[in-house]
């Protein structure tokens, strides 16, 4: 066994099992939760031991992710949190009140449980999600964290995460995405959502399709939880979008928060986009509905939570000449987002969009979404990512006028120069997001291994 003595071994050690995020692709006949329950149970059964949050849905749910860690930490809570993909690290994924993990607590966990996990890997093929799934419950249990908030991967109902019985679970919006694995029906994606609810343990629900929240809702009947539907309990009012990066709206609400009533109260965000006031809504509700002898938030630290929270590369604005946007939307309806946050937050200003996508998304129904805006095409240096021949024969098939640059860096540079460009939309894939992060200079940190 090779030893963990630094960060780049503990990286070439998680990444020496089948990493179906950058190389292999998914096939349902290999999701199943046998493996990580046998690593798992090798650990002592970490997960256990922890009062969490399950949070799926095909978009926001990342995002949903990082307002409650926020929260609950202006709480005065110690949080941990675990979300996948990374950006521009690894440790991202693993957080600590909001902060990734440091290179020397990751590798000396990692260390120390390197025996119990190859002792697993004799009998059965785990996968680096696996292994880091059960990683970032062992870490929790060592840094004896309050709260986990913990992000699906993919789906639900066969995800590695779903081992866990939640204090909480959450689904927002669910849409189109990876149906080689999930299905491809809103039903059939839903229904894999919906397997995170478990017996008796309440479901808080973001705004849904009908089609969707019916197989939702008859989950939820079936395993006697409590459904939460975020769209009957709380709306937002008055909503204002005072800079790029700022908007603020009221609630319209009956909920209360530690006992106190919340209807009127002005929430201010630094994420933008209507989704991400749905998201906030979500979050809200959540709270609302959480213990407040555990989780000890009042309506302060909520506010101050909410308006504190950032989640790079969602809508994330650099400044400059143009401005850059980055968004890791990867499907139509995210896209179609997207651009409707790009009108309203920069009025009647000319858009290019510098666009790139993973090899299993649609990539043409997203560049219907983009429509006639000038249009850069790019491949970032992520290995799933999507040729740009095939993204130019979409673009064409539709009529698009487009250029193509063989990387992020160039893809920018090009479309910087089209003339009249007022700002810049870097969109299509987090892959792309994280090339231009690391570009301009303002990813948290790169890692000197990769898959």
């Amino acid at each position: 066994m090779t030893e963990i003595h630094t960060y780049a071994d503990a990286l070439s050690y998680l990444y020496s099992f089948a990493d179906y995020e950058r190389h292999t692709p998914r096939q349902k006949e290999f999701q199943h939760l046998d493996n990580v329950r046998a690593l798992l149970t090798a650990l002592g059964d970490p997960h256990t031991r922890l009062r969490t949050i399950h949070v799926a849905g095909t978009k926001g749910k990342g995002s949903t992710v990082a307002m409650l860690t926020a929260v609950l930490v202006s709480a005065g809570n110690t949080v941990g949190t675990y979300t996948s993909p990374h950006l521009n690290t690894h440790r991202e994924r693993y957080r600590l009140d909001g902060a990734s993990v440091s290179e020397h607590l990751l590798t000396g966990t990692l260390r120390d449980i390197r025996p119990i996990i190859e002792q697993v890997r004799a009998d059965r093929p785990l996968t680096t999600f696996e292994v880091a799934t059960a990683f970032a419950f062992e870490l929790f249990v060592r840094q004896g964290v309050e709260w986990a908030v913990i992000e699906v991967g993919l789906g639900g109902r066969l995800d590695t995460t779903n081992v866990l019985t939640p204090v909480l679970s959450v689904i927002t919006s669910v849409s189109i995405d990876h149906t080689e694995v999930l299905g491809d029906t809103l039903e059939l994606i839903a229904g894999e959502k919906a397997g995170i609810i478990k017996p008796g343990v309440p479901v808080v629900v973001s705004p849904q399709a009908p089609e969707a929240l019916q197989v939702i809702r008859s989950r939820a009947a079936a395993t006697g939880s409590k459904l939460l539907g975020v769209e009957r309990l709380v709306r937002a009012r008055r909503r204002k979008i005072l800079s790029p990066q700022r908007q603020e709206f009221a609630l319209d609400t009956q909920l209360r928060l530690n006992d106190q009533a919340l209807h009127g109260r002005v929430i201010g965000l630094n994420l933008m986009g209507t989704h991400q006031v749905e998201n906030a809504l979500t979050a809200i509700t959540a709270l609302c509905h959480m213990d407040r002898r555990q989780a000890h938030v009042d309506q302060a630290a909520m506010l101050a939570g909410l308006q504190d929270v950032r989640w790079p590369g969602r809508f994330e604005v650099v400044p400059g000449e143009p401005p850059i946007v980055l968004d890791g939307a990867h499907n139509a309806d995210s896209i179609r987002k997207l651009r409707r946050t790009v009108e309203e937050v920069f009025p009647g200003q000319r858009a290019v969009y510098v666009f790139g996508s993973g090899g299993s998304h649609d990539a043409t129904a997203m560049l219907r979404e983009i429509g006639d805006s000038p249009l850069v095409l790019c491949r970032s240096t992520h290995p799933r990512s999507k040729p740009v021949s095939e993204l130019a024969e979409a673009a064409a098939a539709r009529g698009a006028k487009f250029e193509q640059a063989p990387s992020v860096g160039e893809a920018l540079a090009t479309a910087r120069n089209v003339p009249g460009a007022e700002v810049v939309v870097v969109c299509g894939t987090l892959f792309i997001v994280a090339d231009a992060r690391e570009v301009l200079g303002i990813a948290e940190a790169t890692d000197p291994v990769r898959s």
